[in-house]
This record gives structure tokens, sequence and C-alpha cells, in this order.
């Protein structure tokens, strides 16, 4: 029988694959979309103006990020022939996290409709294989819209190979490219800076993850207004949890997943 540590992280697993699927996959399409909007005809040609998750989903970074929650998609190449002014640059850039923001928009509102039509599945507090049909679908719904928030915050960090560094530099590279010439020959120690500062020290410090923070003051906002009623806790898919032992409380709640049904 499966630990309890165990069943919650494959529960979490299950419950996030389809949101990251479709994140990753309309991120990255938007991308190319973008591109191929401006006559280039790499994107097309590299089979990524598609809604296929596998053109699009790197499994790598996909494993990784189900593991340490961290992870990425392929990214789309485009031809700076056609993408030459600095605002398009700015736009192929902004395209994927914006594509994020709007799925969340769409899926808050879709968890609008549900929550007020059944009232109840606001005391479904957590994400488990005993839950009601509309359970399952709340859950699905509530991961995908966490996934997508993930994409759009992180994402707009202003550093390479992040896009806000695309757009930063698509709109401000023009008139000040010293900072952005010396942040692209420093990408690697710059990002690998980044990944120990919010994913390494929280954890071995034991403090909270400024990232962190900001995904999760940026998903109340969004709860708040879009979907509104009472926010559920953010359970994502992390190694950590199939090496705890879990315990009672665990059990319990993975048990009766629902106070009302």
């Amino acid at each position: 029988m499966l630990g309890n540590g165990v069943e919650f992280y494959l529960v979490l697993v299950i419950f996030a694959l389809p949101g990251i699927a479709l994140a990753f996959t309309v991120h990255e399409y938007c991308h190319a979309a973008v591109a191929t909007s401006y006559g280039d005809p790499l994107p097309r040609s590299q089979g990524r103006l598609s809604l296929n998750p596998a053109n699009q989903v790197d499994p790598l970074g996909l494993v990784m990020l189900l593991t340490i929650g961290f992870g990425f998609a392929r990214p789309v190449m485009y031809n700076p022939l056609y993408v030459r002014s600095g605002r398009r640059r700015a736009w192929v850039s902004a395209a994927g996290p914006l594509s994020n923001l709007a799925l969340a928009l769409a899926l808050g509102l879709l968890l609008r409709a549900l929550v007020t039509t059944n009232p109840w599945l606001e005391t479904c507090t957590i994400p488990s294989f005993n839950l009601p049909v509309l359970g399952f679908v709340y859950w699905f719904l509530v991961e995908a819209f966490y996934v997508n928030v993930i994409l759009f915050v992180f994402n707009l960090i202003p550093i390479p190979p992040l896009d806000g560094f695309g757009v930063a530099e698509g709109l401000l590279g023009g008139r000040f490219p010293a900072p952005f010439q010396w942040a692209q020959m420093h990408r690697n120690a710059i990002f690998f800076a980044l990944i120990l500062l919010v994913l390494v020290v929280p954890q071995l410090t034991g403090g909270a993850s400024p990232l962190f923070s900001g995904l999760l003051a940026v998903f109340n906002i969004l709860w708040s207004h879009v979907v509104g009623g009472i926010s559920p806790g953010i359970y994502f898919p992390n190694i950590l949890y199939a090496l705890s032992p879990g315990g009672s409380g665990l059990a319990s709640a993975l048990g009766t997943p629902c106070l009302v049904t």
C-alpha cells in the first residue's frame, strides 16, 4: 500500500499534468504565432505553430517541474531578419506570459461559475483520489489556474533567458545597450544565482522564497477578483512530498477531502 507521502505526491502529479500541458503549449504557441505574424517562417517550419503538447513540452523540463518545482518548455526560435525592431522582439517575448495571464483569467471564470452553482466545492480543501466527480473538475481547474499564474509571474522576471528580459531588452535595449549586453554575457551565472536565491537558499534556511511569496500574492489577487470566495491552499508536485512519511492528518484529509458533498 502506498505511503501517505507517496500517495499525495502522485495525486498532485495527476492533477497538475493537464494544467502544465495546457499552460506550456499555449505559452510557446503564442510566441510562435506572434513571430509568424511578422512573416517569420521559422516557427512553422520547426513545427512550433502547433497546439500539440508533444511539439511544445520538453520531457526533461517537465520531469524537473514535477520533482523540484522548476522546469521549462522547448523555447521557440525566431529569425531576427523578420523580427527586426525592438518592439517586435518585445511582443514576441510578451506573448507567452500574457497568454498565461489570459488562460488564468479564463480558468478563473470557469471556477467562478462552478463554485457559484456548487458552493460546497469550497469545502474540498485538498486534491485527493477520493473526491466526488465535480471535486475532480474543481481541482483540475485550480491546478491549471495556479500553473498559469506561475508561468505568468516567473517569466516576467527581467533576466535572461526569461521572457521578461526579452521584453525589457526590446523596449529599452536600443537606449541602454550596455546593461543588456552585460546580462547576455553573464546569463548562465545570473540565472543560476536566481535559482539559488528562490529555490535552494529558502530550503536550506527554512525561510520563505521571495518568488513563492510573489506567486502567492498574484494568485490571491486574481482569485479574489476573478473567482471570489475562499481561495484553496497551494499544492504543487515536489519530490519532497514523496519522501515525507505524511501523518494521520494527511491520511484523514486524503480520505475525506470535502466536508460537504
